[in-house]
């Protein structure tokens, strides 16, 4: 979430209550909003990415489990369940469903605030992992996985999907000679290859575009008989 404030949903048929729990988390600094059934949330979140959503699980036009299921398929957004069910079978239902955390009502707001805070630090802790995990950095060269850019000593460098995938393929590969054929095997999934140089097109478009043969930081070396190895040797 980094600077800005977390987004939070909820999903409350009973709009009173809705209100009390939106102004208790504005009051907190968060950027809150209500909406009362689940045409309301999956509008909602069509158009943003909740960091947290506050779910009943009864709803006039369906139910929040179901819900969940469904919010989970395009969000990493943590899911805390609200509601009056409180038997021990509900509760498991709920979290299965995808939920982080399950408080029955009634609740103390205190409590309510701070299963808020932990999620969304949780939630930011492993989002910063992810982000640590997806970041390659080879001297002055980074390439980040999750939005396909690469930076050669901190600027960015313009390159296509595809020239991306081979430069990730070498770079994950250091040292290691990959042929012609490995690469456009992986690249291109695809089972049959036809030698028509658009492997060697493509590095030569990489190593123009990081200027690969004016540095000491790395190389992209073509190797006799076919074959090319990322090295920083």
């Amino acid at each position: 979430m980094g600077n800005r404030k977390a987004q939070i949903l909820i999903v409350e048929d009973d709009r009173e209550m809705a209100q009390f729990i939106l102004r208790l988390l504005k009051r907190q600094g968060y950027d809150s909003y209500a909406v009362y059934n689940v045409a309301g949330a999956m509008g909602f979140a069509e158009n943003n990415r909740p960091d947290l959503y506050i779910l009943d699980i009864e709803l006039p036009d369906g139910d929040g489990l179901s819900l969940c299921k469904e919010l989970r398929k395009g969000s990493d957004a943590a899911v805390l369940f609200l509601t009056c069910r409180t038997g021990t079978h509900d509760k498991v239902v709920g979290l299965s469903a995808g939920g982080d955390y399950y408080l029955t009502k009634p609740y103390d707001k205190d409590e309510l605030l701070a299963i808020v805070q932990s999620l969304l630090r949780r939630l930011e802790q492993s989002r910063e992992k992810i982000a640590s995990a997806s970041v390659i950095e080879k001297g002055p060269l980074t390439l980040n996985i999750l939005n396909g850019s690469v930076s050669l000593n901190g600027a960015e460098i313009d390159l296509t999907p595809k020239e991306f995938a081979v430069l990730l393929l070498l770079v994950q590969n250091e040292d290691r000679t990959l042929s012609n054929e490995e690469i456009y095997r992986q690249v291109w999934k695809s089972d049959v290859y036809i030698e028509t140089g658009v492997v060697r097109k493509l590095i030569s478009q990489i190593k123009k575009k990081l200027n690969a043969d004016d540095t000491d930081d790395f190389a992209i070396l073509t190797k006799y008989g076919g074959g090319y190895t990322f090295t920083r040797e």
